[in-house]
Parts: C-alpha cells; sequence; structure tokens
C-alpha cells in the first residue's frame, strides 16, 4: 500500500545561533487536512519552528518538506508558493488600505496586466475567499475600521487565498491566535477551523491547553527545543502535556535556595484593584522587605504590563499604588523613581542602556543631580567617575574601563549595569522583568547571587520570568496570572518547593 504523503515533514532538524541551540532533532508529521496543536513553554522553540517551516530562518541541519517536496530553507517567497503562511499573534495588515488589498497584499502581480492592476479582479478573488470561509466581511471596507476579532478573520482570509493565487492547499499556522479575542470571537474561530479542515492544514500554536483540546486533532509538546511527544488528541490529557512542557528537574543550588530570606519584613510595595482593559483587572498584592514575589504567565496573561505598571511606565486606569505606605502617581516614571522604585525591562538594550554611550553615562544617568558641582548646573566628571569605578569593582563587572561602550559589553556585564545605575539611588523596591533573559549559564547565577543579596539587605523584588524554574527557585511567593486576573498563589519557602506543573496548571 502506497505511503500517504503528508502535508509537512520536519526531518532531523537543527537549529543553532552562535553557541545557543534553539532547535534539536525535530522530527514532526503533519498530516493532510488535520489541525495539530504545538505546546510549549517560552522559549521552548515554538516561534523558531515557525520560522523554519515558514523560511524566514534556514535551519542549521536537517530537512523540511511540504507535500513531499523538500523545501528550499530560508526562502520565504518559496514556502508562499508552496502554499505555507503564517498568521502571527501580532497582526501584520496595513489599517489603512481595504480589505482585499490586505489578503492579497505582496501578491498583486497576479493582477497585474501592461503594467495596471484589474482592482476588480482584486476584489473578485478577495470576495469568493471570504465567502467560501464563511466570514462577513465586506472586501471593500477599510481594514483599520474593523475590530479586532474582523481582522484577524482577514488575516486568516489573507493566508488562505494562497489556494487561490498558486496551485496548492494552504498549511497555515496560527500562532496564539485566541491570546486577544474574546470568548464569543474565539468561539466563531473554532467553529470555522472545523470547517475550514477540508480546505487546508493548519498549526495550532497555543499557551492554552483548553483551546488545543478544543480545536485540534493531534498536538506536539517541545521542550528546550526538541519534540517530547506527539499524540492523537483523544490520547493526550492535560496531566501527559504539563509534564511534557516541563520536563526538567530544578537544581537548588544553582538557585541560591539555601540562602533565600524566610522571614520578610514590613510590607514595601501594596497594590490595590489594579486595572487596565485588555490587559489586567482587579490586581491587588503586597510585597515585603526582603521578599522575592514571583509572577508567572503566558504570553498574554498580562504579567509583562503588570510589571510595567508597577514600575510607572505604563497607566493603569484604575487602582491605587503605594511604596512604604505612601501613595505613588500611576503611570509616572519620574514618581516611581522618587518612590524608590528601580525597574528592570526585559529588553535592557532597546529599554534599559543607551549602548553608544559609555558605561560611566548609562550608570550616572537616572541620578544627575548627585553629580552636580555644588549649586551650579555642571555635572562633576570625578564624582561621576567616582561612583563608576565603585560599581564597577562591587559587582566585577568586565569591562576596558568606565569609559567603555555599553555596547562592547557582553550580556551579563551589561545587565550588572542596568542594577548598579538603581543600587546607586538606594531602591527599596525592584520590579524585574526576565532580568536573566539572553544570558549564559555563568552571568545567570551571577544575578542570582546578586538577587539574594539584595533580598538579605531588606529590598522588596518583583520577578517576572518566562522560565518557570527559576520564578520557583528564587521567589518566596509566586502569583499566578491567566487573562489578566490571578489565578492562584503558591508559597514557595525553600526545602519545599512546588513542581512546575502544578503552578502551570493554574496559568494555561
Amino acid at each position: 500500500m502506497d505511503r500517504v504523503v503528508p502535508a509537512l515533514e520536519l526531518i532531523d532538524v537543527h537549529k543553532r545561533f552562535g553557541p545557543v541551540t534553539a532547535l534539536r532533532s525535530v522530527n514532526l508529521v503533519l498530516e493532510k487536512h488535520s489541525v495539530l496543536g504545538l505546546v510549549g513553554e517560552n522559549g521552548a522553540g515554538k516561534s523558531t519552528l515557525i520560522s523554519v517551516v515558514n523560511g524566514t530562518v534556514r535551519p542549521t541541519l536537517g530537512t523540511v518538506r511540504v507535500n513531499g517536496r523538500e523545501l528550499n530553507a530560508g526562502h520565504p517567497t518559496e514556502a508562499g508558493y508552496m502554499g505555507i503562511a503564517t498568521v502571527f499573534q501580532e497582526q501584520g495588515l496595513v489599517a489603512n488600505l481595504p480589505v482585499y488589498e490586505n489578503i492579497l497584499l505582496g501578491r498583486e502581480g497576479k493582477f497585474a496586466n501592461a503594467g495596471f492592476l484589474s482592482v476588480g479582479e482584486m476584489v473578485k478573488v478577495a470576495r469568493e475567499v471570504l465567502s467560501e470561509l464563511e466570514i462577513e466581511i465586506d472586501p471593500l471596507a477599510r481594514t483599520g475600521d474593523l475590530p479586532f476579532g474582523k481582522r484577524q478573520l482577514v488575516e486568516i482570509a489573507k493566508a488562505f487565498a494562497l489556494g487561490r493565487i498558486y496551485p496548492v492547499q494552504p498549511i497555515i499556522m496560527l500562532d496564539e491566535p485566541t491570546s486577544a479575542l474574546s470568548e464569543s470571537e474565539t468561539q466563531l474561530l473554532f467553529a470555522l477551523i472545523r470547517r475550514w479542515r477540508g480546505k487546508a492544514t493548519i498549526i495550532f500554536v497555543s499557551h492554552h491547553l483548553s483551546d488545543v483540546f478544543e480545536v485540534c486533532d493531534q498536538v506536539v509538546a517541545l521542550k528546550d527545543g526538541a519534540v517530547t511527544g506527539q499524540w492523537d488528541i483523544e490520547k493526550a490529557t492535560p496531566e501527559i502535556l504539563h509534564e511534557a512542557i516541563v520536563g526538567r528537574k530544578r537544581s537548588e543550588a544553582y538557585y541560591k535556595e539555601s540562602e533565600q530570606r524566610e522571614n520578610p519584613g514590613d510590607i514595601v510595595l501594596s497594590a490595590r484593584g489594579l486595572e487596565r482593559p485588555g490587559e489586567f483587572m482587579d490586581i491587588s498584592l503586597d510585597v515585603r522587605s526582603g521578599e522575592i514575589l514571583g509572577i508567572a504567565g503566558v504570553m498574554g496573561s498580562g504579567k509583562a504590563a503588570l510589571a510595567h505598571a508597577l514600575a510607572g511606565s505604563i497607566r493603569p486606569v484604575k487602582g491605587v499604588i503605594t511604596v512604604n505606605g505612601r501613595a505613588v502617581a500611576l503611570g509616572s516614571p519620574n514618581a516611581a523613581l522618587r518612590a524608590g522604585i528601580g525597574f528592570v525591562p526585559a529588553e535592557r538594550n532597546d529599554s534599559g542602556l543607551i549602548g553608544m554611550h559609555s558605561v560611566e553615562w548609562n550608570l550616572t544617568l537616572p541620578n544627575l543631580r548627585a553629580y552636580c558641582a555644588g549649586n551650579l548646573p555642571f555635572l562633576s566628571s570625578a564624582a561621576q567617575a567616582e561612583v563608576a569605578n565603585k560599581w564597577l569593582r562591587k559587582l566585577r563587572v568586565k569591562a576596558t574601563g568606565r569609559k567603555a561602550l555599553m555596547s562592547s559589553l557582553s550580556g551579563g556585564n551589561a545587565q550588572k549595569i542596568v542594577f548598579a545605575k538603581w543600587l546607586e539611588r538606594d531602591i527599596s523596591l525592584f520590579v524585574l522583568e526576565d532580568p536573566c533573559r539572553g544570558l549564559d549559564v555563568g552571568a545567570k547565577e551571577e544575578i542570582y547571587s546578586l538577587l539574594r543579596q539584595l533580598a538579605k539587605d531588606g529590598v522588596a523584588i518583583v520577578l517576572v520570568s518566562d522560565n518557570l524554574s527559576e520564578l520557583i527557585g528564587l521567589s518566596n511567593r509566586i502569583i499566578t496570572l491567566k487573562s489578566g486576573r490571578i489565578t492562584a498563589e503558591f508559597g514557595t519557602p525553600s526545602g519545599s518547593k512546588p513542581e512546575e506543573t502544578t503552578i502551570i496548571a493554574s496559568m494555561v
């Protein structure tokens, strides 16, 4: 009996970015006209896998086959010719264009004759695609005037339109398609996916296991860049997937768990009733002196927005924040700074540092008034140099000197400067957003030691991290967020840490 050719095969695919292995020996089979769920923690390799399949990333090793034909890896145009389309969580539509133009964007050459576009033919094809998919949207409508859920459907119609332009049945990858949809929009999307099975093959990427169980035929789990299992959906359970997604042990010594402070002091940060529509709601929490409070959640849970709200970089529409008993103006970085809040953002090179300035300038920037010469509006170079040299020594920063450009430092040393600029201001509360993202093992260990010392010194810490093992190892308590709401709180005392599967169950 002849073998039925799958829609998609990945055969021993590896992808390395320098010393980092993002995918390792990935083997995956996607049958035609099926819906495959792809699950895994942030950083598990899902985005890299999508990028390999859609041609935007070339694998280091391995083969990708589409309907039996080998994909010329690293060529997104060829991937499009072969029917591969991606609907990303962040929409890629042009708001001021009509729907039909967005649906056929980048494929206009198929409707050109003697240098002129046939608008009528484009509208006709777009209308046919929308009708076939049972999507009730006027192809002449301005895309930016549509609500988010309708724009998401336009993105999907754009993907299906490949089948009208090229002689292929599309393979459509939906990246977190329900993350910003209402419940009614989500149910509509699921109903449409069920109808579309006969017209396309779908990869459904989601952190929400309930969505995967509702709409998928099979599910694949990724962990640390490797496939840990592929199951028919009837044979998978939440417990099986939790284990496959996590599947690793935590090192107590690595996270300095024996140094964890178990007797936090007085309340430093108090937040009550914080709300920001579409991101988080009814958030109330306290953090004490010497305590590390972990905040866990999947992408889109609201944890990143909450961190920015606590640090004053975005404004909640409701709620109260106090630091050491004094109210802090919402949405004001200056007010947060005056209250003693330091913020380490996830993207240090974009938001935490100025790469083309010196170590000294970056380190002293938040506290320039302290380096003025007397009452004169002039900076004292000697005072700045003294402070910069102090922190270079204290944190053992490897740099050629205080005048070295930030861009010349390694990730771990640059992150130490991000911390140091706040430590010089005698911060009483740190809000940390993935402070070890992109750091190597040794650099992470140094940051963990720094956090333990800060807690011993009485600093309160709010730690947001995509790394659950890290979060459990470092925190005194963990709260979990899902769809912008707190779903659970876990005590994580040294010597009695919860399992990652326990935390995940409250996140997905």
